[in-house]
């Protein structure tokens, strides 16, 4: 297929003219969107099949909304309630809608609890709105509330969390340190994820669960975390966009908590293979920690054929260079779902889904389960590689609470069972 055949195609089905000034008004989103794009097509351009990660639908019945081992850490003491004060800011609130504003509105912020392991940061924010913000939103209709800028470093500089650029060029500017120094594979920026929403509302006081968790890193132990925002975005919807909220208020909020020894000092414990009953199920990873267990697997899985996963519309657009006038995630997006809708791809999809699915969990000396986590952190990714080797790698809901020195890894892959005994190693 030629660039005018193109050009051809797509003109007749959607206009690239229209493609074109709906991508620039998207342009200003943040990565996040290039990322979600580019996972879209990772089987277009992988020799060994990549599977998405498992997104749990089940939340367990904690404060934070978090897995069940979380959980159980909680129960145990492992959470940090703050000592922290309110910090006020004179703030603008406007919405951007109606055009309403309010100037010189005094609005609070504290952390009230937190937990921090080595892959989440779960933080409860209490925000405490003016009576004079009714000009613009009464506090009871506040349906969703963010803080699209905020950035959260610890006293090393480190930033654990950040999701829009601008945030972090405005930190960098403030603080007077160098932005070059955040790139996403240096060692000052962790790569993090959020889930975040409105848990409380009493008056005027807001509480605003935030759960951060890595893509893959891990948190320091950082003794401090210190909170730095300028916008805070409210809507009267529950389900708005991050960042998209109708209603901004600005003000500018600096503060600190400090992170408890229990946290900063956590430790995790190491657990290795001693036995399996099929001597191709193996367990080459197993890291126990306070909210959860860490475990990679390696066993034999059915072949996976990748050729299928492409057209012909999708091979051309690979093959452009980056800044061709064709390479845009709105006309990748588009021929993109012109295949999801075929029988071939739906076809393809369910044998794909069922050459990834198997059973898994863990049993301790008690005969206690423990499930795969579920929660608002992505869990349970796999792969097959050229060699039909399932890895898996999931994070497991027992934790030093209810762990014992022996844990028996339970797996069966279309009937073929294995139990891997996994033995604690001594410090």
């Amino acid at each position: 297929m030629g660039k005018n055949e193109m050009y051809s195609n797509l003109e007749a089905s959607i206009g690239v003219e229209k493609l074109r000034e709906k991508e620039k008004k998207t342009s200003k989103k943040s990565s996040i969107l290039q990322v979600v794009f580019a996972s879209l097509i990772c089987f277009t351009s992988v020799t060994s099949m990549v599977f998405a990660k498992e997104i749990s639908s089940k939340i367990y019945d904690n404060y934070f909304g978090t897995g069940n081992g979380v959980g159980v850490a909680i129960e145990n003491g492992y959470i940090e309630k703050s000592k922290s004060e309110d910090v006020n800011a004179q703030s603008t609130v406007e919405n951007e809608i109606t055009g309403k504003k309010v100037s010189g509105v005094d609005t609070k912020i504290k952390v009230d609890e937190f937990v921090m392991d080595d892959f989440t940061l779960s933080i409860t924010f209490d925000v405490t709105l003016s009576d004079d913000i009714s000009g613009v939103i009464e506090p009871e209709n506040v349906g969703d509330m963010n803080f699209p800028d905020m950035v959260i470093y610890d006293e090393n500089n480190i930033v654990l969390y950040n999701m829009f650029s601008k945030g972090l060029e405005e930190f960098c500017k403030d603080k007077n340190l160098n932005i070059n120094d955040y790139n996403i594979d240096g060692e000052k920026l962790v790569n993090s994820g959020v889930n975040s929403y409105v848990k409380e509302k009493n008056g005027n006081h807001i509480k605003v669960i935030y759960n951060i968790y890595t893509g893959g890193d891990t948190y320091p132990k950082s003794k401090k975390l210190n909170i730095y925002m300028n916008d805070i975005r409210i809507s009267e919807n529950v389900e708005s966009m991050l960042g998209d909220e109708e209603i901004l208020l600005q003000g500018k909020w600096d503060f600190s908590v400090d992170v408890p020894e229990k946290m900063y000092n956590r430790k995790n414990v190491i657990y290795k293979q001693v036995k399996s009953t099929d001597k191709d199920f193996k367990v080459t990873k197993a890291v126990l920690y306070d909210t959860g267990m860490d475990i990679e697997l390696n066993f034999p899985a059915e072949k996976v054929d990748n050729n299928h996963y492409n057209t012909s519309e999708l091979e051309f657009y690979n093959s452009l260079e980056k800044d061709d006038e064709l390479k845009s995630l709105d006309i990748l997006n588009y021929l993109e779902n012109i295949y999801r809708n075929t029988d071939e791809y739906k076809e393809n999809m369910q044998k794909m889904f069922k050459a990834f699915e198997f059973e898994k969990y863990i049993t301790n000396e008690n005969g206690e389960k423990f499930e795969l986590t579920q929660g608002p952190r992505e869990n349970g990714s796999a792969h097959i590689n050229e060699d039909s080797i399932m890895e898996f790698n999931g994070m497991f809901d027992v934790t030093k609470y209810n762990a014992s020195d022996r844990l028996i890894v339970h797996v069966n892959y279309h009937g073929r069972e294995a139990d891997i005994t996994l033995e604690k190693v001594e410090e």
